[in-house]
């Protein structure tokens, strides 16, 4: 099977609702590609969120059947569903999501997302 190789992959698990039953959560991976057998991707673009189905240490396979291979075993980062929607409805990186969270002055924050 062709992959798709990563660099810098993180994985991204969406907090479950407080509501839900579940307690797991869905995973998404966003990493750097470096080489791709499946020619889907350019190298050195950086794959934003793609659902992960089946993973083990380093290798993934994505809900759509795609096989990722990452050149780290990537950290789990925790986000919120409307932290989620903004990481993949901006374009924004996982960095700036974090930022976003961590940020202390709200107004300086809501001023930066009016002047865009």
């Amino acid at each position: 099977m062709e992959k798709s190789f990563l660099a810098d992959a993180v994985l991204i698990s969406i907090l479950p609702d407080k509501n839900s039953n579940k307690g797991e959560s869905v995973k998404f991976l966003s990493g750097k590609v470096i080489k791709d057998q499946s020619k889907r991707f350019k190298i050195g673009s950086y794959i934003n969120a793609v659902q992960i189905e089946i993973s083990d240490k380093d290798t993934f396979l994505t809900i759509g059947g795609h096989l990722f291979k990452s050149s780290n075993i990537p950290e789990i980062t925790q986000v919120s569903c409307a932290e989620f929607l903004l990481l993949r409805m901006n374009s924004l990186n996982l960095d700036q999501i974090i930022a976003i969270r961590n940020c202390s002055d709200k107004n300086k924050l809501i001023l930066a997302f009016d002047s865009a």
